[in-house]
């Protein structure tokens, strides 16, 4: 099982990666109850992997409770659980929270590009510890990850979220990872979240509830 990364965040949150490298047949000969997927090939193995990495991090079979709001988000029917998943290319990633508290967690493949639309997301507000293109998709997967979390959609990334990181913890760079906060602020709602991220190889990972 290619389970790259895993994070016990809490007593209440985790988090695990997954770095796809078997096909849909590998994956439904070890998952019988994958098989009934029928989307495009990269759609399936993206959403047999997010079924996967639930059970693994609940261990039991939780896909069947599996299910989305009017707004789109997971959520496990039945249960208190929280859940958010992302995908990047051949990387998945799942969190949860057993209690319930809203959750979001963020993979991205760390390329040049984004420079090109870091005007539609980052502002003055935001802040990192982390260099060129990395600063960036910090900004953006921590903003990804309060989309998420606020789960209603129609929220602004330059007018109604900002994250910041301490830029004094040089030892970020050395270890790749760190935590931070992010405020999610519309009209008269105003919310603050932790933060974390992990550079996973070529890959942004940022989580927060």
């Amino acid at each position: 099982m290619p389970v790259i990364f895993e994070k016990q965040i809490d007593t209440a949150k985790k988090l695990a990666v997954w770095h796809i490298t078997e096909s849909e047949a590998e994956l439904f000969s070890l998952h019988g109850y994958l098989s009934e997927l029928t989307y495009s090939k990269k759609r399936n193995l993206e959403q047999a992997v997010s079924r996967i990495l639930l059970n693994y991090l609940l261990d039991f079979d939780a896909h069947i409770n599996l299910s989305k709001d009017e707004f789109g988000k997971p959520y496990l029917s039945n249960s208190g659980i929280s859940v958010s998943f992302s995908h990047s290319r051949q990387m998945v990633a799942c969190m949860i929270s057993m209690e319930g508290e809203s959750v979001g967690i963020d993979i991205e493949l760390i390329r040049e590009s984004i420079t090109g639309i870091a005007h539609k997301f980052c502002t003055t507000k935001d802040s990192t510890p982390l260099p060129g293109i990395l600063d960036t998709h910090l900004i953006w997967g921590g903003k990804e990850v309060l989309y998420k979390i606020y789960a209603k959609k129609e929220l602004d990334f330059i007018d109604h979220l900002s994250v910041w990181f301490d830029k004094s913890l040089d030892v970020f760079i050395l270890q790749n990872n760190g935590s931070g906060f992010g405020n999610i602020h519309k009209g008269k709602y105003s919310s603050k979240h932790h933060l974390g991220f992990e550079i996973l190889g070529d890959f942004m990972l940022v989580w927060g509830s």
